[in-house]
């Protein structure tokens, strides 16, 4: 039996499938702190008795991003305006994202499972865990976060969605980036959106291409034939959207030549809508990669200013 267990385990790595029962979480501590379509105040603390070193990087849809770091004391909150962190970028507030991990000296990501944060506004807030190793160890390969639920808590694979027809935006985060290269090819997928009005009555053939990062009102969310988030078509005021990713041909990048540059893939992803309420489902693997960029001496001394962006 034991043999066999192990054999399955392995069958499984070698697949590429997600193994593990830990995902994202909203309420729990982690390594990996995530703010999505952030519009408000950002906030994030350090809970344990020593400093913590922090990369973050800023993103607003595909190749615009900015890196920075800063350091937390013990037991130490701080705060961003989503309204800064987006200037540098020249775009709204509601479409800047902003993710946070905790490093060591080398800028390699280490476990500490003692970060929380939370948006004080609009925006989905997640965080993962470090599944492997002690306190302050390195997790994986540095430069590389693998939300696999062997690394770090696993991604969601889909999400429901509690909605008001006709009300408020829709916002989609792909959590696949590649912060080190930012010439790589964009995530795409196509969304597809199965809903269900108040009285059970189920409606499909609502889907959207992301590249990226997307954030609509409900009623321009589809690019489909028809739009069900629409009131006139939902039938009812409220209703529930089980959204899940995937590989359509309707979605791949091409060139002027018609030959496809980028197919569209099955993606993790964060959802967050702002009249009803998002929840995340199932696992699905993510992969952040980041530079790690080293710094003269005299950087740390002024790196505690939060907002410092590194040159």
């Amino acid at each position: 039996m034991g043999n066999k267990f192990f054999m399955g385990v392995a069958a499984l790595a070698a697949a590429g499938s997600v193994f593990g029962a830990d995902r994202l979480s909203a309420t729990e501590k982690g390594s990996l702190l995530m703010f999505v379509n952030a519009s408000g105040t950002i906030h994030i603390s350090n809970d344990y008795p020593a400093d913590v070193q922090l990369q973050a990087y800023v993103t607003a849809g595909c190749g615009a991003s900015y890196d920075m770091g800063f350091s937390l004391t013990a037991n130490q909150i701080a705060t961003f305006e989503s309204y800064d962190l987006a200037m540098p970028l020249d775009v709204d507030a509601s479409n800047c994202s902003m993710y946070v991990w905790a490093v060591n000296n080398d800028n390699a990501q280490i476990r500490w499972n003692h970060l929380s944060g939370g948006i004080l506004g609009g925006g989905a807030y997640a965080s993962a865990a470090a599944l492997q190793g002690s306190n302050g160890d390195a997790v994986g390969v540095a430069g590389t976060i693998n939300m696999d639920g062997v690394e770090y808590s696993s991604a969601f694979n889909g999400y429901t969605v509690n909605f008001a027809a006709s009300t408020g935006d829709l916002a989609i985060d792909l959590l696949d980036h590649d912060f080190a290269d930012k010439n790589s090819d964009a995530p795409n997928t196509k969304i597809v959106a199965e809903i269900w009005n108040s009285n059970e009555v189920k409606f499909s053939g609502t889907s959207r291409c992301v590249e990226c990062s997307s954030m609509d009102s409900l009623d321009d969310w589809s690019d489909s034939a028809v739009n069900f988030f629409r009131s006139g078509s939902l039938g009812t005021a409220f209703g529930k959207a089980r959204l899940s990713t995937q590989a359509n041909g309707a979605c791949d990048i091409v060139d002027e030549d018609g030959e496809v540059t980028n197919p569209s893939e099955e993606r993790a992803f964060m959802a967050s809508i702002s009249a009803g309420s998002a929840a995340g489902t199932g696992s699905r693997s993510a992969t952040i990669t980041y530079e790690l960029t080293s710094e003269p001496e005299e950087a740390g001394k002024v790196r505690k200013a939060f907002g410092l962006l590194r040159k």
